[in-house]
């Protein structure tokens, strides 16, 4: 898999970006500073990449790692109460339906520079016969991720027997929108129209260029972003997503994330406000999942999240440095006034686990030539996610997929959520019901 291959200054600059989306995008902090100074957000950053080219000469990337966050108390994950029948079934197929991927834009109607690229995975239509080619999730030009499931399709090609819940998802500090296909596609599969957007100051080519935004006024455009791509998928004049709106059901609304995302899917229940303004809380929205939140005080009030009232499930990851489960899932998990709330905890298992970065490194070898740089970013990533040590990514894929889907289904669609005697004394993940 190793090569001999080279690349030009100038192509640096284009696989840097790469670098930033293994060794940033998932790994970095999402600690927000709101002392930071409050700046105006720099203007869009093109994700499309330029093409590397090939140089004799070839220097080793910078280090891109975030400074880790240990957590202040050392705890045991909760135990749960033992379970006393079959085993629940645990798998990781698709649902029933196949899954289309389209990218699409949302512009910004104030002038702010923010048009926002969106990625949406929706149920394709069980009688097409058309011939799609598999999605491609582009890392570098030549270099990407094949999906094992999902089609480049467009909205015409959705499923007719909607209307179906729309699910937004948004990607922690220093990602892209597509970094978590997996969960993405598999939440499709069944019968969900998901969109993923990039939020603009905060994804993998800012980070690493140093245009990202502070901190401060990333947490206020966050939720502001997820509004906006709600806004468009509910307004039936909007051309790049009249497709959509015709197919999803606006009182079936839910938000998630990973990481920084996870405090996104929280303000946008509970409100947020900062020196750059007030968000309100957005009351369209009717569940969240949160996989290995941000949630600090110093970016959620306790307040804030007493606030919250409607479902929500929170998953953390044991081994997690990232966004430690005390306090970033216990303070929410505590916190929320939710009727029905559920939590999981992954055991083994890593601030990377819950993002597609096994997957790539796995799939590369079928690539003729990959950048060089990827490679050894992803190589030297395989510790905080795919060692051998940590929970199998197939396995924790399968856990938070079933247990997403269901607790979904449950609010949405009439059915049974899980229940804590339909877990047969799992070993590597702890349940709880409050």
């Amino acid at each position: 898999m190793r090569s001999s291959r080279t690349f030009t200054r100038s192509s640096r600059v284009a696989t840097l970006a790469a670098v930033a989306l293994f060794a940033a995008a998932c790994s970095g902090s999402d600690t927000v500073n709101d002392s930071a100074p409050v700046t105006e957000a720099p203007a869009s950053v093109e994700t499309e990449l330029p093409v590397a080219t090939e140089s004799p000469a070839a220097t080793e990337p910078p280090a891109t790692d975030a400074p880790v966050t240990e957590p202040s108390v050392e705890t045991d994950p909760p135990v749960a109460v033992p379970a006393n029948t079959a085993d629940i079934e645990l798998g990781n197929d698709l649902g029933p339906y196949r899954v289309g991927v389209q990218t699409i834009m949302v512009p910004d109607s104030t002038g702010g520079g923010r048009d926002l690229t969106v990625d949406v995975w929706f149920p394709l239509s069980q009688d097409s016969d058309a011939d799609f080619p598999p999605q491609q999730y582009t890392l570098l030009p030549g270099t990407y991720y094949e999906s094992p499931s999902a089609v480049a399709a467009t909205a015409d090609s959705i499923a007719t027997d909607g209307p179906f819940p729309l699910v937004i998802y948004s990607h922690g500090s220093g990602g892209l929108r597509f970094i978590h296909s997996n969960y993405t596609e598999a939440l499709a599969s069944n019968g969900y129209i998901v969109a993923a957007p990039d939020h603009i100051g905060n994804t993998a080519v800012e980070r690493i260029a140093g245009s990202e935004t502070p901190g401060a006024v990333t947490a206020f455009n966050r939720p502001n972003d997820v509004t906006r791509v709600i806004d468009a998928f509910l307004d039936p004049e909007n051309i790049e997503t009249v497709g959509f709106v015709a197919n999803l059901d606006p009182s079936q609304i839910a938000v998630t994330g990973h990481s920084f995302g996870g405090f996104t899917a929280y303000a946008m229940a509970s409100g947020y406000d900062n020196e750059n303004g007030e968000f309100a809380a957005d009351e369209r929205v009717g569940a969240i999942i949160a996989l290995a939140p941000a949630a600090s005080e110093a970016l959620l009030s306790d307040e804030r999240l007493a606030s919250i009232g409607i479902p929500t499930l929170v998953v953390g990851a044991t081994d997690d440095r990232t966004t430690p489960i005390d306090p970033n899932v216990t303070r929410p998990w505590e916190s929320t006034s939710s009727d029905v709330s559920y939590r999981l905890d992954l055991s083994a298992a890593e601030h990377e686990t819950f993002t597609d970065i096994c997957a790539y490194l796995a799939f590369l070898p079928t690539l003729e030539a990959p950048a060089q740089i990827v490679v050894d970013t992803l190589e030297a990533r395989t510790e905080a996610g795919c060692d051998a040590d940590d929970m199998p990514i197939e396995r924790a894929q399968a856990i938070t997929n079933t247990f997403a889907v269901s607790f979904l289904n449950s609010i949405f669609k009439g059915g049974t959520p899980i229940a804590l005697d339909e877990v047969d004394e799992q070993t590597d993940f702890v349940y709880l019901i409050r």
